[in-house]
């Protein structure tokens, strides 16, 4: 299991924890995977890691615009519904042994997502841990619209990425 109790950041301003580290690169995210723009420089931008069990199959960093660009493309109903669970379901909490939106203990077999929101070279809130079943739920509450543009995100950006990696949350949008 991958231990990820040592990326809590009780403060939510300092250093970008290695589990958020790319794992291709083993070493903190310098570019935009989308538009190669520098995040180094200042700009905000998430990083995304998707596991099934201990296996990175997904990772990305998409800087603000980028993110807001996909954003734009997704229908007003799915924008609305991940708004919705973002607010009755976030549960915050130290650390990433749990989900943080069911609180129930990190499954690494049936997978999870981490999530972190960046500037320049700081994690600028604790990063969030999505569980497999949460994810499940989040993606059935998108609009078919909103799920084909995912997917034809991913294809095009992202060659030989799994077609069954779920995406969640959604790039761009938290």
């Amino acid at each position: 299991m991958v231990d990820h109790s040592q990326t809590s950041n009780t403060e939510g301003l300092g250093p970008i924890p290695p589990a958020l580290y790319s794992f291709l690169l083993q070493r903190p995210f310098r570019q935009c995977t989308v538009c190669s723009c520098d995040l180094t420089s200042g700009c905000f931008y998430e990083i995304q890691k998707v596991y099934r069990g201990d296996e990175v199959v997904f990772e990305m960093a998409l800087c603000q615009t980028c993110g807001e660009s996909l954003a734009h493309e997704f229908s007003k109903e799915s924008i609305d519904a991940l708004k919705n669970f973002l607010a009755s379901s976030f549960q915050p909490s130290p650390g990433t042994r749990t989900c943080h939106f069911c609180d129930f203990p990190q499954q690494p077999a049936k997978g999870y997502t981490l999530v972190g929101a960046c500037r320049a070279e700081a994690l600028l809130l604790p990063p969030i841990l999505l569980c497999a079943t949460c994810s499940e739920k989040l993606q059935s509450e998108l609009s078919q619209k909103t799920r084909d543009r995912q997917e034809e995100f991913v294809r095009d950006n992202f060659p030989g990425v799994p077609a069954d990696v779920d995406f969640s949350p959604t790039p761009g949008v938290v």
